[in-house]
C-alpha cells in the first residue's frame, strides 16, 4: 500500500522556481514573427483577439477595400483578414504553453489506506503516505530545452505559412488581372466582329458580297461571343480565388481593381546572387536545423531517463490498530532498469536524428535547385514578354494595316484580311499570357528570396515528417 506522492511544500517551491520563468502569453513570440514577416515581405500581420487594436485593423482593411486593389494592397489585406491564416497563429500559443508545461513538476499525490483485519471486529490499521518524484525535477532543464526548441520551430513554421499565403495571394491576384485583360481584348474583338457582320449584312442585301463571305463574318461574330463568354467565366473564377485568399465575404467582395496587368518593372538586385540569397534566407533550412536541435535535446532526455527511469522519495506514517501506536519513516521507490534499459528508445532517437540530417541536406539541394530554376524562369519570361511587346505586337499591327489597305483596294480577298486580324488577336492573347507568366515567375522568385521554396519544392512541411519526439521524456 506504499503509494506515494510529492511533498506539497517542496513541489510548490520547485514548481515556482523552475516553472515560473516562462509565461503563457505568446504576444512576444508573435511580435517576433511579425517583425520577420514585415522585414521580408514589407507587409504587416496582426493576431485578431478582440482587442481595440484589432478593431483598428478591421477599419484599415475596410478602408483599403474601398480603393481599387493593387498587388501590394491585396497582399496586405490577405495577411490581416484571412481567418485561415489567423488560425495558424495559435500554433505559437500552443508551443508557448508547452514551454511552460515543460518547466512544471508533476503534482504531488497523497495516499491513505484503512485495513480491516480478518476476522472482522478487530482494530483496523491506518496508513498515510506522501512522496515526491525526485528524478522528475532533474529532467526539467532537459525538457525545457526540448520545448524551447519546439517553440522556435513553431515560429519558423508560422512565418513560412504567412510568406506562402502572401505568395499565393499575389499569384491569384495576377491571374485575376490577366483574366480581366483578356476580357477587355475579347470585348474589342467582339465589337469589331459585330461591326464587320453588320457591314456584311448591308453588303449582302445590296448583292455586293458572296454567301461564303457573309457566312464567314457571321461565324467570326459567333466565335468572338464564345471566346468573350469563356474569358468572363475565367474572370469570375479568378475573382473568387482572390476573395478566398483575402478572406472576404458579403459586401467585402464588391472590391474593384485595375483591368490590366502591371507592366514589367526593374528587378531589385542581381539574378546571379539568388542562389546565395536563397540559402542564406531559407526558412526551410532553418526549420530542418531546428528539428535537429530538438531531436538532439530529446536524445538527452531519453538517455538520462533510461539510466534511472523513475525515483520517488517521500514519507509515510502508520497507526497500528491494536496497540494504537504510530510509526513513521522515509519511503524510496526506484524503478530498476534491468529488462528495459532504454536501448530501443535511444536507438529510435539516433535514427530520428540521422533522418533529420538527411532531410537537411536534401532541402539544401532543393533550395539551390529551386533558386537556379527561379532565375532561369524569370529571365526567360522577361525576354519573352519583352519580345512580344517590342516586336510581335507592332509587327502584327503593321500587317493588319497593310492588309486592310490592300483589301480596300480590292487587291486582296476578305479571307486574307481575316487571317491577318486573327493573327493579331492571337498575338495579343500570347502577350497577356507571357506577361502573366512573367509576374508568376517573379512572385516565385521573391517567395524564394523571402525564405520559402515555391509550391512543390518540399519546404518546412517536409521537414516535419520526421517523427516527433516524445512529450513525456520517457517517464
Amino acid at each position: 500500500m506504499n503509494k506515494v506522492t510529492k511533498s506539497v511544500l517542496l513541489a510548490g517551491f520547485l514548481g515556482g522556481g523552475l516553472g515560473g520563468c516562462a509565461s503563457l502569453s505568446s504576444e512576444g513570440t508573435f511580435n517576433e514573427v511579425a517583425s520577420v514577416v514585415e522585414a521580408r515581405t514589407g507587409s504587416k500581420i496582426s493576431w485578431d483577439q478582440g482587442s481595440k487594436e484589432d478593431l483598428a485593423v478591421r477599419d484599415r482593411v475596410a478602408a483599403m477595400l474601398k480603393r481599387p486593389l493593387t498587388l501590394q494592397s491585396a497582399t496586405q489585406i490577405a495577411l490581416l483578414n484571412n481567418r485561415g491564416l489567423q488560425s495558424t497563429y495559435t500554433e505559437l500559443g500552443i508551443a508557448q504553453a508547452g514551454l511552460v508545461q515543460a518547466g512544471l513538476l508533476k503534482n504531488p499525490s497523497f495516499d491513505m489506506s484503512v485495513i480491516n483485519p480478518i476476522p472482522s471486529g478487530l482494530p483496523y490499521n491506518l496508513a498515510y503516505g506522501a512522496v515526491f518524484q525526485f528524478i522528475d525535477a532533474l529532467y526539467i532543464p532537459l525538457r525545457r530545452k526540448v520545448a524551447a526548441s519546439k517553440l522556435d520551430e513553431a515560429k519558423i513554421s508560422v512565418t513560412a505559412q504567412v510568406i506562402d499565403h502572401a505568395a499565393s495571394t499575389q499569384s491569384a491576384f495576377i491571374d485575376y488581372l490577366a483574366s480581366r485583360q483578356l476580357v477587355g481584348l475579347f470585348k474589342q474583338v467582339e465589337k469589331s466582329s459585330r461591326a464587320s457582320f453588320e457591314a456584311a449584312v448591308s453588303l449582302r442585301k445590296a448583292g455586293n458580297t458572296t454567301a461564303l463571305e457573309f457566312e464567314t463574318q457571321q461565324s467570326l461574330l459567333t466565335t468572338a461571343k464564345l471566346e468573350l463568354a469563356g474569358a468572363q467565366a475565367m474572370e469570375l473564377e479568378a475573382r473568387e480565388k482572390v476573395n478566398m485568399a483575402l478572406g472576404l465575404t458579403g459586401r467585402q467582395t464588391r472590391w474593384s481593381a485595375g483591368s490590366r496587368l502591371p507592366a514589367m518593372t526593374r528587378r531589385k538586385g542581381s539574378l546571379s546572387a539568388i542562389e546565395k540569397q536563397a540559402v542564406a534566407n531559407s526558412l526551410d533550412l532553418e526549420a530542418a536545423r531546428l528539428r535537429l536541435v530538438t531531436l538532439a535535446h530529446q536524445y538527452g532526455v531519453d538517455t538520462a531517463s533510461s539510466i534511472i527511469p523513475d525515483l520517488e522519495i517521500g514519507f509515510e506514517v502508520e497507526r497500528d490498530g491494536e496497540d494504537k501506536e504510530w510509526s513513521r519513516g522515509p519511503v524510496v521507490d526506484v524503478i530498476l532498469p534491468i529488462f528495459d534499459q532504454g536501448q530501443a528508445k535511444r536507438k529510435t532517437a539516433q535514427l530520428q536524428i540521422r533522418k533529420a540530417q538527411d532531410l537537411y541536406w536534401d532541402i539544401a539541394v532543393r533550395v539551390r535547385s529551386a533558386a537556379r530554376l527561379a532565375r532561369a524562369r524569370l529571365k526567360m519570361t522577361h525576354q519573352q514578354t519583352h519580345y512580344y511587346r517590342e516586336a510581335v505586337l507592332p509587327q502584327t499591327a503593321k500587317i493588319v494595316a497593310a492588309t486592310q489597305i490592300n483589301y480596300n483596294g480590292m487587291q486582296l480577298g476578305v479571307f486574307r484580311l481575316l487571317s491577318a486580324k486573327k493573327s493579331q488577336i492571337q498575338a495579343g492573347q500570347r502577350y497577356i499570357q507571357a506577361l502573366q507568366g512573367y509576374w508568376q515567375a517573379r512572385i516565385q522568385y521573391e517567395q524564394l528570396i523571402n525564405g520559402r521554396m515555391p509550391a512543390g519544392g518540399g519546404g518546412v512541411g517536409s521537414v516535419q515528417t520526421a517523427s516527433a519526439p516524445s512529450e513525456s521524456g520517457g517517464h
